[in-house]
């Protein structure tokens, strides 16, 4: 049994710590970009579903082959905020999270990256 913590009075637990630090990072992103809404929408709800009936399979690893079922709905072109790029179904793909969270993020920093070189 490990013995009692003691907190200063008005300290935070580290949950609690964590959790605020979420709530303050979730309030930066929606103003740094009011388009991330979207994505609660009824309208973009009926799209990801309409898109991962027509393809419930990752397609980044149909290519290599691989048959892993897909969980997102990825823009293949980012849509920065721009409603008519948000929501058309030719701008969709069905991947895992993995590749999600992975190899596309990659991609989109270093296409942000490039964007950001002086021309």
């Amino acid at each position: 049994m490990r013995p009692p913590v003691h907190m200063a009075a008005g300290a935070r637990t580290p949950e609690e710590a964590k959790a605020a630090s979420k709530r303050h990072f979730d309030r930066q992103r929606r103003r740094a970009s009011p388009w991330r809404l979207w994505y609660g929408l009824a309208v973009w709800k009926a799209a990801r579903l309409a898109q991962l009936t027509l393809q419930p399979l990752c397609e980044r690893h149909l290519a290599r082959d691989q048959v892993v079922p897909a969980t997102v709905v990825n823009h293949r072109r980012p849509h920065r905020g721009v409603w008519d790029l948000f929501i058309d179904p030719a701008n969709h793909e069905s991947v895992c999270k993995a590749c999600h969270d992975g190899e596309i993020q990659r991609e989109e920093a270093q296409l942000r990256a490039t964007e950001a070189l002086p021309k």
